[in-house]
């Protein structure tokens, strides 16, 4: 990740972090064959990327900063959910789980 301010991330991960778990909730993760961990390790991976990209643009305007991050959040939601509800991703719903229960 390179050289950055651990305390900046570490407030914007603070911030987003109620963010990311009812973004997580609202995706239907079985249609994508995950489990909601997996999903919620997405969004971190996605807030680490965009913090790395933005970070030293505006470090010293910490609002602008989570303001980038929260967007990108909601557009990479969006592309998860128009994935998710893809032709591709059909072949999940026609699926029976064989096993307990």
């Amino acid at each position: 990740m390179g050289v950055y301010d651990e305390e900046l991330f570490n407030l914007m991960y603070k911030k987003t972090r109620r963010l990311i778990s009812s973004m997580v909730f609202t995706i239907d993760c079985r249609r994508l064959n995950v489990t909601p961990d997996i999903v919620s390790s997405w969004f971190d991976d996605k807030l680490i990327f965009v913090f790395n990209k933005y970070h030293e643009t505006f470090k010293d305007k910490p609002e602008v900063l989570l303001g980038h991050i929260i967007n990108a959040l909601k557009m990479f939601k969006y592309r998860i959910l128009r994935s998710a509800y893809s032709d591709e991703n059909e072949i999940f719903d026609k699926t029976v789980e064989v096993g307990e229960g």
